[in-house]
Parts: C-alpha cells; structure tokens; sequence
C-alpha cells in the first residue's frame, strides 16, 4: 500500500490509522495525503497592524511583548526612511531586516504562543478519539528556534548569572570563514539578513543562552501536557511515543549561535523513544549507537507491525531497542547545499560522515572537486578544536572515511525505481 513518496503518516492512514497533527511538521508547505483531517497550525495574535502581521508571519515564534512590537516598529521606519517600498519589503532578504528581539519572556498564559495552542489543540483532539481506529499524531513545536519566545514563568527557572558558556570558544584551528556558516541572532540582533558577518558577545550568549533554556523548558511542559492527556484517556502505555528534532543547534560552541555548518552540535539530534513492552528490551535503555533521521520510518513500521516500503533508506533500530549492546551501523552521513541566504556561497555541496569516533567532511565545488577537507577525531579532541585531516597518522583514516562517503552517494535511490 502506499504510493512511492508516501510519507510517514500518510503510510500509517493508508493502512487504517487516524492521522492529525498540529504545530510545526512540514517546513512551509503541508502534505495534506498524510492526515485524515486537516492539519493544524496556531494562529497569530490579533494585530491591527498589516506590517506588524507580516513581521510576525515571517517569523517561527510571535512577539507578543510592546516593546518588542515598538522595535518592529523602528527598524520598518528606518527601512523606509533609507527608501525601501513595500515591494521591496516583502523580499525574503527584507522580512529579515524588521524583526524583534532575538529573545522575549512574555506575561502571558502558556497558550499566548504557538506551542501552548499546539498542546491545547492535540489535547482536544485525543479527548475525542472514538477508540475504534489507531491513530497517529505528530506535535510540533516550535519554540527551540529563534527567537526564543516564551512564557516568563519558564525564565524564571533559571538564574542567567549561574549559566555556563561552553569551554571553547573558538573556530577549529586553520578553519575558513566559510565553514562556520552564517550565525542566525544576526537578523534579531541587527537590521541585517546574514549578508554581514556577527558573533555575539558575552552579554548577547548569555542572553540567548537563557532564552534557548527556557524555551525547551517550554516545549518539556506542553510535551508533558500531551503524555498526561494520553494518560487520562488511558491510551499511555500502548502508544509509541517519539521525541526527536529536526536538527541540532550551537549554544555559543566555537563562539557561534546556529546551525548552518556541518559540525557536530549542528547535526547531533536527541531522540527518545518510549513503546509498549518489547520482549527482550531494557526498560530505560540509553544506547550509543549511531542512528539516523530515515531510521524512524522503518522502526516504526515494524513496531506497529506493517510492511516496510522497498525504497526507504533508513533501518529499523527495533533489534537495536531489544538489545543495547549489539553490534550496529558504522557510520552515519549527512549533506548540505549552500542555501539562498548563505553569506559566504564558496562550496556548491558538502558531504560529511560520522562514525562513534570520527566527523570527516569533504567540501566540493561545481565541478564536485574537493575545496576543503575536515576531520575530527572526538577521542582525542571532543570539543573540535583542531582539523586534523592534513596529518600524516590521520592518512589512511581520511582515505577510508572517504570511500564511505562516496559509497554512500552511491547508495542513494537509483533514478530508475518505479
């Protein structure tokens, strides 16, 4: 069952489960043949203002303080004054030019923002499962980006003067300016997109080191809000439930704030996974083994009991769940492209692979000759301070992390399945 693209939860409603979601799924656009009912997304705050709105479409999280619509406000005047029209405005490189702040701690109720609506919304939705079909949801929330806006009660956990900035505060040694990628608080901090070069300072990490905390002390509350309403309903202890992000993010590591590189803080995702008894699994098992984002499809396929599709990528880590210590996959790979916004366009794609001790990644030109080259050995050198590709000891290492990356290029899905 299911056509050759079928998604996740379009899979699972294909084979008789209720799919719904709310929040923050699929990245701009929706994929309405994955849900059994419309999905849902929180809405705006009301605002009379039409420029005040469009600031607040553009962004993942809504301002809600005044002074943050006062600064809205300002940087739309300035913008104007220095001549911009509204065409002009409404340019993606523009919309980052009239933000607010890169961070905010709201007076408000924790359904003010968009993941306390996301909760509230899946809550009522499990209150009305009929119990005659399975079902599959998917929250998603949005508040672990930029900004990080959230209720001021989640600040308050938190004393900024006993927070701690990472140890190292610096680009690997020799590193170019390009790899590092471009740092995300530039368009909150400044009236520029990423075409200027930023790095925060001390009073700054700080700051978005509070906001980023009490943001995911936000998304644990609402998360926490949906176990209980699946505990209420009494369908807890024979649901899947997976807690994952879709990608990882620099809290000032290499004195950097973002994602927009292939280091490891950058590509390093949490996933917890909690399923009805398996035979044979540990009860509160935390592996180390290396797993991947294409890894959940077929996991839960065969969690649930249906048949995996020929053209996933990924493998189920059940055998992984039942037992910690078995062997498992070498290495896993990840890949970018420079993007529109991209500051600094020197390389056309990069392709790194990480296994339990090694981060190597090749970046390549147009014509796919290698650019750079980078290699961590986490062992010796956890926090990334030094490329050590070019060493003599490190040759035969980077030889055969090499021929793993274009093994696994090739590996990809052939053009001609059907």
């Amino acid at each position: 069952m299911g056509s050759y693209f079928s998604s996740l939860p379009e899979l699972f409603r294909l084979h008789g489960y209720h799919t719904f979601g709310a929040g923050l799924v699929y990245h701009d656009k929706d994929d309405p043949l994955s849900w059994s009912e419309p999905f849902w997304r929180p809405g705006l705050p009301e605002e009379e203002k039409r420029w005040i709105r469009i600031a607040q479409q553009a962004s993942p999280n809504p301002w809600l303080n005044k002074d943050s619509i006062e600064l809205i406000e300002e940087r739309l005047a300035r913008l104007r004054a220095a001549g911009l029209s509204d065409q002009e405005l409404l340019k993606p490189s523009n919309l980052r030019k009239f933000k607010g702040p890169p961070v905010e701690a709201g007076d408000v109720p924790d359904d003010a923002y968009f993941d306390g609506q996301t909760a509230v919304r899946i809550l009522k939705r499990i209150d009305n499962l009929s119990g005659s079909k399975p079902f599959f949801l998917a929250a998603g929330f949005t508040a672990g980006h930029l900004p990080f806006n959230s209720p001021g009660k989640y600040w308050d956990f938190y004393d900024r003067n006993s927070l701690t900035l990472p140890p190292y505060d610096k680009p690997p040694f020799n590193s170019p300016e390009w790899v590092e990628g471009d740092s995300e608080p530039v368009q909150y901090y400044t009236q520029n997109g990423y075409e200027q070069p930023w790095h925060a300072n001390k009073e700054q990490s700080m700051e978005l080191l509070h906001g980023h905390y009490a943001a995911i002390s936000y998304i644990d509350a609402m998360t926490g809000l949906i176990l209980s309403g699946l505990k209420k309903r009494g369908l807890y202890e024979n649901t899947i439930i997976v807690l994952t992000s879709d990608h990882g993010f620099h809290d000032a590591e290499h004195g950097y704030w973002g994602k927009h590189n292939l280091w490891d803080t950058s590509l390093a995702v949490p996933l917890l996974i909690r399923t009805p008894p398996v035979k044979g699994k540990i009860p509160g098992s935390r592996i180390s083994a290396l797993t991947e984002h294409v890894d959940i499809f077929p996991t839960l396929c065969d969690l649930c009991g249906l048949k995996k599709p020929e053209w996933l990528e990924g493998d189920s880590f059940l055998p992984l769940i039942k037992n910690p210590e078995r062997t498992w996959k070498k290495a896993v790979f990840a890949h970018r492209k420079h993007m529109w916004h991209d500051r600094l366009q020197v390389y056309e794609i990069a392709h790194s692979v990480r296994t339990l001790r090694y981060r190597y990644t090749v970046y390549l030109d147009r014509e796919k000759q290698i650019l750079y080259r980078e290699l961590f050995d986490y062992q010796k050198d956890p926090l990334e301070k030094d490329n050590c590709s070019g060493r003599s000891e490190y040759t035969q290492t980077v030889s055969h992390l090499e021929t793993m990356i274009n093994n696994s290029r090739k590996a990809l899905r052939p053009d001609n399945i059907t």
